[in-house]
């Protein structure tokens, strides 16, 4: 029976491995057109058919830890709406990715300044990302977003992260340095988009990338199996970085108003 368990995760892992290779492969050929169509086609078929693939075992992993949790099981619910909701339902029914902005809003993605985003879609992630997500923490702290709502690091560290056990420490550092610096990163983007709106082409490509990087390959690939699952969010997300700005805003301002000078 371990040996058997063991096959699968390593079977799941190589298919977490081949998926965002090839989102990578996509990305290249995204942006060198002349290598053809064709390839790109091939790309994009074979990512997608894995990236569903993906959702469908995750979703096997929600129903048995659901019924073997039962402490976890508002936790999993919750966050399972959020996540399939963005992920599958939304861009299947308005026929548009770009609608997964709606609970990736900045700053965890720029996804929702694309050009090619809706109107709709990029008010509604604004709301979100400007007030819903700062009332959310100020209400129920860190817990709030970053446990029952955000669709990548709270759900994927209830499901793919509870295969794996943590292995290592020692990369306590990262916490100081990449989650600050990932931040001011988004938080310069966003004003150069508000005062120079020709720049988000540009840094959306640059955005895309450094998402790839942190929030798809190296989480999935490297952090989760090493790390746990809630690496990306300590040792990368500039959302989280957000959320503890807020809360730590949330900290002062109570202290403030009870020792009062």
């Amino acid at each position: 029976m371990k040996k058997l368990k063991k096959i699968f995760i390593f079977l799941l892992w190589f298919l977490f491995f081949v998926t965002f290779t090839a989102e990578i492969v996509k990305l290249i050929f995204e942006q060198n057109p002349e290598i053809g169509h064709k390839q790109l086609g091939l790309a994009n078929a074979f990512f997608w058919s894995s990236l569903f693939l993906i959702e469908m075992i995750m979703a096997g992993f929600v129903i048995t830890f659901i019924v073997k949790y039962p402490s976890r099981r508002k936790r999993l619910v919750i966050l399972s709406v959020c996540h399939f909701s963005v992920i599958l339902l939304f861009p299947v029914v308005f026929n548009d990715w770009s609608w997964t902005c709606l609970l990736y809003p900045w700053p965890h993605s720029l996804q929702a300044f694309d050009p090619m985003t809706p109107k709709a879609a990029l008010l509604l992630s604004s709301v979100i990302g400007f007030f819903i997500v700062p009332l959310i923490t100020l209400k129920w702290g860190a817990k709030g977003f970053c446990g029952y709502i955000c669709p990548h690091g709270a759900f994927f560290s209830e499901t793919y992260g509870r295969v794996f056990s943590k292995r290592f420490r020692g990369v306590d550092w990262m916490k100081r340095y990449i989650p600050p610096i990932y931040f001011m990163f988004m938080t310069a983007s966003l004003l150069s988009i508000i005062f120079f709106p020709y720049t988000i082409t540009q840094l959306r490509t640059v955005q895309k990338m450094v998402y790839f990087i942190t929030a798809e390959f190296l989480y999935f690939v490297v952090c989760i199996p090493l790390f746990g699952g809630r690496s990306y969010c300590t040792l990368f997300c500039p959302m989280g970085y957000y959320v503890k700005r807020i809360v730590k805003f949330k900290n002062r301002s109570g202290k403030s108003t009870l020792n009062p000078k």
